[in-house]
């Protein structure tokens, strides 16, 4: 049966249509990847729901990824910002977040640390560089993970990470949609 989730368990939460049918792309899309079902996993669509509840500018996306990073390269074609929300094991304290790009050295060189699924998601970057369609403004938060067990809550340190992460990904959508280089 369909539920109307694009594949791959995605699930878009905005989105902007132009005329005669056609969908128009946002030019940013912010993508929280992770399952709520699997603790401090769910924190990008966590941070996903407390963004719409923010008044963001109409040229902004925002999609729950799921669990599957290579559903990114469909997401991004097209954009010309893409803000990435995920757990992500890179040994530091938990609840705490680093902010990556695709020129970060630690991001191409460590190829499950950006992602705690089964296609992770620094695959699915890099499979979108080499196809040509990954935007040249790509930001990465990763954050550490105190528990991926089974569960619905997040981890304390996790949850008191959420207004910081919230902040800074709002800090990261461009003041208005001209001043974003294309694709």
């Amino acid at each position: 049966m369909d539920d109307g989730e694009p594949a791959g368990n995605s699930r878009l939460v905005g989105s902007s249509t132009g005329g005669a049918g056609s969908v128009a792309l946002s030019p940013v899309l912010v993508i929280g990847f992770g399952s709520p079902f699997r603790s401090d996993d769910g924190v990008g669509p966590r941070i996903i729901e407390e963004l719409q509840a923010c008044a963001l500018p109409s040229y902004v996306e925002l999609i729950d990824g799921g669990t599957e990073g290579l559903d990114i390269v469909h997401l991004v074609e097209g954009r010309r910002k893409v803000i990435v929300i995920d757990a992500a094991s890179m040994g530091q304290r938990p609840g705490s977040f680093v902010r990556f790009t695709m020129n970060d050295a630690s991001l191409l060189d460590h190829r499950d640390a950006v992602s705690a699924h089964v296609a992770a998601l620094g695959d699915g970057l890099r499979l979108a560089q080499a196809l040509g369609v990954l935007p040249s403004d790509v930001v990465i938060f990763g954050l550490q993970p105190v528990s991926l067990d089974w569960g619905r809550d997040l981890s304390p340190e996790v949850e008191a990470a959420v207004p910081d992460l919230v902040v800074s990904v709002l800090a990261e959508i461009p003041p208005d949609a001209g001043s974003m280089r294309l694709p």
